[in-house]
Order: structure tokens, then C-alpha cells, then sequence
């Protein structure tokens, strides 16, 4: 652990914030920290939007995750309650940080793989 505390802004637009969805909200990103990758910044944006849209689902849910050195995972979810649309988006965002965990194992193996073959290489020579 490099000793980072993670930075979490959370933000509503034309709702007022509920504690129950800041605690929730909260609670899914300290989740997203004991993976192997740590996040460094989380935004989170819950907008109603009533105006704009005739269907039931007017429940934003915005999650941005920036992780190390510069990259960002985002997720926008619709719903009609913000409950559902705050699960939504960090699932999401789940499946997003474990696809780039296996890409990043994968990668690690194939280099693992050549060095290997570069160490035999020179031991047959």
C-alpha cells in the first residue's frame, strides 16, 4: 500500500442528498479499495432528472474512478429509484477494474513467460 487516502466527492444535482445514500455510497467505494487495483480519486454525481426525460427512469447515478498513474473508469446508470441506479453503476464500475485486473495478471504472466524463455535461452548457450 503506498499510503494514498483515497479521495471520495460526492455530489446531487436538483435532489437533496440522503444520508442513506451517502452512507451507500461511501460503503461501495471503500469496497472498490481491498482490490489489487487501488483507486486514487472517486466522483460521484446523483441527478434527478425530471425534466429532460418522460419515462419513469429520471435516477442518475455517476461514478468516475480515476486509478493509477492517469486512468479513469467511469459509469452512468438510469434508473427509477437512485438506490437502484447507485447498484447499477458500481456494478459497473466492478466489472470495469476486473477487466483490467485480468488484463494486467495476463500481461504480467506473457512477461513472466518470455523471461523465462530469455533465462533458458542463455542457460542452453
Amino acid at each position: 500500500m503506498t499510503g494514498q487516502s483515497l479521495d471520495i466527492k460526492i455530489e446531487s444535482r436538483n435532489v437533496g442528498m440522503t444520508p442513506r445514500w451517502k452512507t451507500e455510497i461511501e460503503r461501495r467505494v471503500q469496497a472498490l479499495e481491498t482490490g489489487i487495483i487501488r483507486p486514487t480519486h472517486a466522483r460521484v454525481t446523483l441527478t434527478k432528472n425530471a425534466h429532460h426525460k418522460k419515462g419513469a427512469d429520471n435516477a442518475e447515478a455517476l461514478v468516475v474512478i480515476t486509478l493509477p498513474p492517469k486512468r479513469t473508469v467511469t459509469a452512468r446508470k438510469e434508473s427509477k429509484t437512485f438506490e437502484e441506479a447507485i447498484r447499477a453503476a458500481f456494478q459497473a464500475i466492478d466489472h470495469e477494474l476486473e477487466k483490467i485486473e485480468e488484463k494486467r495478471i495476463a500481461r504480467a504472466a506473457k512477461a513472466a513467460g518470455k523471461k523465462a524463455l530469455k533465462v533458458e535461452a542463455l542457460s542452453v548457450a
